[in-house]
């Protein structure tokens, strides 16, 4: 019997252990923050965070104040990231409420969007195929949420609406 209370205390101090070592890391940025699983990473480079959970499946993701993007319009700055990129020239989006392009990244294809909310712009770029991201990368994305309620409802407008 004590051998068995034992056993069952040591199995969940390892899930424990476990579950631990799995849990997401909250990582802020300038106008929003993740919460970044442990098989994720994301490095930021001229105020965009390109996050990855393996070498073909990132998305990355800026926000920018309208003084932040140079007092650009929405296609000014469109034009200018999917010149930066190597990109096609950016069209009207569907819903007819921002930009889209798209860009090689390495051998991968991408999809990018941009969308304004008053004076805040967000860009977002993806692999195309997005509807295979693992696990890890599709809770990190999920999880995106504004530092104030004006860069959330940008983010919900643009991200989260459409699904």
């Amino acid at each position: 019997m004590k051998y068995a209370l034992l056993g069952s205390l040591m199995a969940c101090v390892l899930l424990a252990g476990l579950c631990g070592a799995a849990a997401a890391a909250e990582k802020k940025f300038n106008h929003f923050s993740i919460d970044l699983p442990a098989k994720c990473s994301a490095t930021e480079k001229e105020s965009i965070v390109t996050v990855s959970c393996g070498q073909d499946s990132f998305f990355s993701i800026g926000i920018f104040t309208k003084a932040e993007n140079g007092n650009l319009t929405p296609k000014q700055f469109a034009e200018k990231q999917s010149a930066r990129l190597k990109g096609t020239a950016p069209s009207k989006a569907d819903d007819g409420g921002g930009w889209t392009f798209q860009a090689m990244s390495g051998r991968v294809m991408t999809h990018a969007d941009v969308s304004t909310e008053g004076d805040l712009t967000l860009l977002f770029i993806s692999d195309v195929s997005d509807a295979d991201w693992p696990d890890a990368l599709q809770k990190a994305y999920d999880s995106l949420r504004g530092a104030d309620d004006r860069a959330d409802a940008l983010i919900q407008k643009s991200l989260f609406e459409r699904e």
